[in-house]
């Protein structure tokens, strides 16, 4: 999962320079045309098209779904209000998990899950510091994100007990596809070279991320590991440091000691096995 944060980080890193041209939509749709190329090639290259066979469609196509509607409210949040309050408000994705896995897998997480998910969104609020958050659209739209996320997050883990992370990615990156060109009549562009080489980048770091976030998901409890996606906002604020030269105050260097103890203090204790696939 931290492995997955920083590919999560880098991402969009990339994205920030490709955006400044490309229209969002444009960027997700060739993004997902990357991802979707680069697994028919693993596929190709391990020669595991056999590995591909699933009685699990509808949940690759829903958690594809909820990942793709995830990540057009983000943008579209940060479009429409300042970028620190986006963040914070879509980093609340974490906080939905134990909910959701109470209400969809009658599993409720133990104290420690609930209070290292506390402890490390505190942390995340001094990491971005967020103005003052008001009521929009804007914010209405990066809450969706968050739930969204949320709920692609309940259907992998619950996906990760009989689907292997090569055959989620394969399913995830075909139907990803699928949906972000529906949009295509209204917004269509061609990259320039150097953006089509950004969105190559874009798409190894998103595919390899959900890769290890999905990797994680089959081997330990989603409400458990989940809390540790916090560090991609760790590894941004490292980012924005070395590229953009913005500041790391005191604030974020405690806000990444919340987020790293509230992350390991959510997987101390053992619990149940994760739920069985429906």
């Amino acid at each position: 999962m931290i492995i997955a944060a920083l590919l999560f980080a880098l991402a969009p890193a990339v994205a920030r320079f490709a955006a400044s041209e490309l229209n969002v939509l444009v960027l997700v749709f060739w993004t997902n045309l990357w991802m979707f190329a680069l697994m028919c090639g693993w596929v190709v290259l391990r020669r595991s098209a056999s590995g591909l066979r699933t009685n699990k469609l509808a949940k690759h196509f829903l958690r594809s779904a909820f990942t793709y509607g995830a990540i057009v409210a983000y943008f579209f949040a940060v479009v429409h209000i300042p970028f620190a309050n986006a963040v914070i408000l879509q980093s609340m994705g974490p906080l939905f998990v134990p909910i959701l896995a109470l209400l969809i897998f009658r599993r409720l997480s133990d104290r420690y899950v609930w209070l290292g998910v506390l402890i490390s969104f505190v942390g995340v609020l001094l990491i971005v510091r967020p103005d003052h958050v008001g009521i929009s659209i804007g914010e209405v739209s990066a809450l969706f994100a968050a739930l969204g996320g949320a709920a692609a997050a309940m259907v992998i883990w619950s996906l990760g007990t009989t689907e292997p992370p090569d055959r989620q990615m394969f399913y995830f990156s075909f139907f990803a596809l699928l949906l972000s060109a529906l949009t295509l009549p209204w917004v269509w562009q061609w990259p320039a070279i150097i953006q089509m080489i950004q969105v190559f980048f874009i798409a190894v770091f998103t595919i390899v991320g959900q890769f290890f976030y999905a990797k994680a998901f089959s081997v330990a409890p989603g409400d458990k590991v989940n809390t540790w996606i916090y560090m991609s906002l760790v590894f941004a604020a490292i980012i924005g440091f070395i590229f953009w030269d913005e500041p790391i105050f005191a604030a974020t260097i405690a806000g990444t000691v919340l987020v790293v103890g509230g992350a390991y203090l959510a997987t101390r204790e053992s619990v149940v096995n994760a739920p069985q696939s429906g």
